[in-house]
């Protein structure tokens, strides 16, 4: 039965993923490639089994998470201003490398949780201090566009995944489901990032 709602959450963060692309959002885009793949590869776990096959596709989910999530400052500096996307970069620069030298060292390990199969961290190190800076700026920026732009849902999406990210260490699913409700959030947000580098609210 879980294994059937990561797929589903898989088949919708894939959704939201085309919708991006046609809205010209590289970066939400991007990430909702890395969560979409992080949902399918949970769900097919136990289909794929114990094996150097299933580590591979994990440490696949990792570095997903690692590269792709901090790129969401720069997509929330492009949306408040653009002359915060120079710094932004920066921000996400130094995450990305946080994470990169984090997964280094990554041994993985087999998990079961409900019916799904997973490969997750041996030698857990703590909270995921990227994911939270990045959560933390994408709430700055939600209230930011609230304020200016009267458009609640960048704010309200960052705080739903940071409410279920916590909850995800009782109930796994619930952080995969709090990303797709951050990406649906991001797609109503609108705005366009400009390929990557910068662009304009609308």
């Amino acid at each position: 039965m879980i294994s059937a709602l990561y797929g589903a959450l898989a088949l919708i963060q894939a959704a939201l993923a085309v919708r991006l692309a046609r809205s010209g959002l590289w970066i939400p885009f991007a990430v909702a490639v890395g969560v979409a793949y992080d949902s399918a590869v949970v769900g097919a776990g136990r289909l794929i089994g114990e094996g150097p096959g299933l580590e591979a596709l994990s440490t696949g989910r990792f570095a997903a998470h690692a590269v792709l999530t901090p790129l969401l400052v720069v997509h929330a500096a492009v949306l408040v201003r653009r002359g915060l996307v120079a710094p932004a970069w920066g921000l996400a620069g130094v995450l990305v490398v946080f994470d990169a030298v984090g997964l280094a060292d990554l041994r993985l390990e087999p998990r079961w949780w409900s019916d799904t199969l997973r490969h997750v961290s041996a030698d857990p190190s703590g909270p995921p201090i990227a994911a939270l800076v990045t959560t933390v700026v994408l709430l700055a920026a939600g209230v930011a566009l609230w304020v200016r732009r009267r458009t609640p849902w960048l704010f309200l999406g960052a705080a739903v995944l940071l409410v279920t990210a916590g909850a995800a260490v009782a109930w796994p699913i619930l952080g995969n489901a709090g990303e797709a409700v951050l990406i649906a959030a991001i797609a109503a947000t609108g705005g366009r990032d400009g390929g990557w580098t910068g662009g304009r609210d609308g």
